[in-house]
């Protein structure tokens, strides 16, 4: 009875409802001719209403994707975005599902994405890059955008 009573005093943590992001981890695995080949951003999250996610089904816009990420490279003292000659390619990605059962809706965590640099090194002028990102949940709430530091890129 003592442990019930100390619990319900307990305070739950309470978010907003538009997603809140932070920067938190670069890591690189470089292919065999010890060229940076995969990389892997890491941000933390929090959403008071855990609506962050998509559904296989969600396929189309504005539901295609919900992580969406910009690689800038540096040129003449400036980051700049790289843009693909295919608009098909970009680095945005998917996150599944992250709605907790239960009244309390609010979620926070990390979420890790794998960013194939490879496809860019035809366009990569530099050794320098940084990465831009923000996430969008179900009700189309944008997060606000974190950058990552400078990063350094063994390329060929």
């Amino acid at each position: 009875m003592a442990a019930l009573g100390f619990t319900s005093c307990l305070k739950k943590e309470e978010y907003p409802i538009e997603p809140v992001i932070r920067w938190e981890s670069y890591a690189v695995l470089s292919d065999a001719n010890g060229y940076d080949s995969l990389s892997f951003l890491t941000i933390s999250y929090t959403d008071g209403d855990g609506d962050i996610g998509l559904l296989n089904r969600d396929t189309v816009a504005p539901y295609k994707y919900n992580l969406f990420v910009k690689m800038l490279q540096m040129k003449n003292g400036s980051l700049q975005e790289i843009v693909f000659p295919d608009t098909n390619l970009n680095f945005n990605g998917r996150i599944p599902l992250l709605t907790p059962p239960g009244s309390n809706k609010n979620i926070k965590g990390e979420i890790e994405m794998m960013i194939e640099i490879y496809f860019a090194r035809p366009i990569l002028l530099s050794d320098t890059i940084a990465f831009d990102l923000y996430i969008m949940d179900r009700a189309l709430h944008k997060s606000n955008v974190v950058s990552s530091p400078l990063l350094l890129v063994r390329k060929p």
